[in-house]
């Protein structure tokens, strides 16, 4: 038995744990050497207590850390050479959020559905409740009022016209000469020019990472000079004519998602 079947096997002992996936960077679509398991427990109302957790990484690991909780509630453990990251859920979250995203067509300003793609390609070692089957349903169409809702909201907020904008706020952290504020307000304009593209080819938002190679893999459409539009912003991040490139960048999209 493997280091991922013994840790899968000591959680399904217990009854609280629900469920047991794996997701994240092993198995994502692209991944390299600097990649881990992200392991993610599905529990009842009330979780598992941490002397539990304790008690199962202690007894399989020579390394470990519970309670490693800075995004979710999760521990981390190297087992036989291999490092698990563990995150902790609530069944009740998940439905939630299922139900505010892919139903109810919130967006969010950048990430919109990243959660949900976490959930579509998950690989669950043991589901005792079927949250396989609802999640499944994110593998139907992408819907169209999901989509619209995305871009607008955040194209809204990218360049809507007003002062607050990514756009204004981007401009005033060059003109200040804050170097802070520039890498902050140029990461947040960006996330919603991903988070626009990817609802644009109806595919869910794959997070924060390799997003250039995502876009490549999973687009069927990307703007034009998407490749050298991304190159200028991020080469001219800290010096150059970042407000230019950024300029050009959301040209191209808007010409793509109709929004000018």
């Amino acid at each position: 038995m493997d280091s991922l079947e013994r840790l899968a096997a000591a959680f399904e002992a217990l009854p609280q744990c629900t469920a047991l996936a794996v997701s994240g960077s092993q198995t994502s679509l692209i991944h390299d050497g600097l990649s881990d398991w992200d392991i993610y427990i599905y529990t009842a109302p009330g979780g598992i207590a941490p002397d539990d957790r304790d008690r199962i990484l202690s007894s399989l690991s020579s390394w470990y850390k519970v309670r490693s909780s800075f995004f979710e509630e999760g521990d981390e453990a190297v087992i036989d050479g291999t490092c698990f990251d563990m995150m902790y859920r609530w069944e009740d979250f998940i439905h939630g959020e299922i139900d505010r995203v892919w139903h109810r067509h919130q967006p969010s300003l950048g990430y919109s559905t990243c959660f949900l793609y976490n959930l579509a390609t998950s690989s669950f070692i043991f589901d005792k409740k079927g949250i396989s089957k609802e999640i499944d349903e994110l593998k139907r169409d992408y819907p169209d009022a999901l989509a619209s809702a995305i871009i607008d909201h955040n194209w809204t907020m990218s360049r809507g016209g007003s002062e607050g904008d990514w756009f204004h706020q981007l401009s005033a952290a060059v003109k200040r000469g804050d170097i802070v504020s520039r890498n902050h307000r140029l990461a947040a304009t960006m996330a919603s020019y991903f988070d626009m593209l990817f609802a644009y080819n109806h595919v869910l938002h794959p997070g924060e990472k390799k997003l250039v190679g995502y876009a490549h893999a999973l687009c069927h459409e990307l703007p034009v000079a998407f490749d050298s539009d991304i190159e200028a912003v991020y080469s001219s991040a800290y010096d150059g004519d970042l407000i230019g490139a950024v300029t050009r960048a959301f040209d191209h999209l808007g010409a793509l998602v109709k929004r000018t």
